[in-house]
């Protein structure tokens, strides 16, 4: 598998809540791979948490909203969004997809959206231009394998 993204490596990294909390390991085993690695992770420090499906339940409108808040914040770094929790890459991928049809099927709610994060303190609206990768997919592809065996 080649890489796809020009070496040195960045992305906008987005840990999620369990990895500062409860699975810290999970928090430094990134890290340390990272840095191993040489791939940039510039940590996404005013990201919320993404809702974990939670958010839906109460309001699609505020898991989307929260979630489009987080992708703008790597959006304004012009870097892909990476995380190592499956939960966080389905629900910001889910979202980030959704919204990016709406942006042309459903301007309304794209612009909805964008006008809450505002009204929220967003300093960049979301514009739906981001891609959110899981740490693995990373590993794989953009990193790719015959790197990563080299390093094993």
């Amino acid at each position: 598998m080649t890489a796809v993204v020009p070496s040195p490596l960045r992305y906008a990294y987005y840990p999620g809540c369990v990895a500062q909390g409860a699975c810290r390991e999970l928090y430094d085993s990134t890290d340390q791979i990272a840095r191993h690695l040489g791939i940039e992770l510039v940590e996404l420090e005013a990201a919320s948490c993404c809702g974990s499906g939670t958010f839906k339940e109460e309001s699609e409108l505020l898991e989307d909203t929260v979630n489009a808040r987080n992708l703008a914040l790597a959006e304004a770094l012009g870097l892909p969004m990476l995380t190592h929790c499956s939960t966080c890459q389905g629900v910001l991928g889910r979202v980030n997809e959704k919204l990016k049809a709406a942006k042309t099927a459903n301007p309304e709610y794209f612009h909805q959206v964008q006008a809450l994060c505002q009204k929220g303190g967003c300093e960049s609206c979301y514009q739906g231009t981001g891609d959110v990768r899981h740490l693995l997919w990373v590993l794989a592809h953009d990193y790719g394998l015959e790197r990563l065996a080299q390093q094993v």
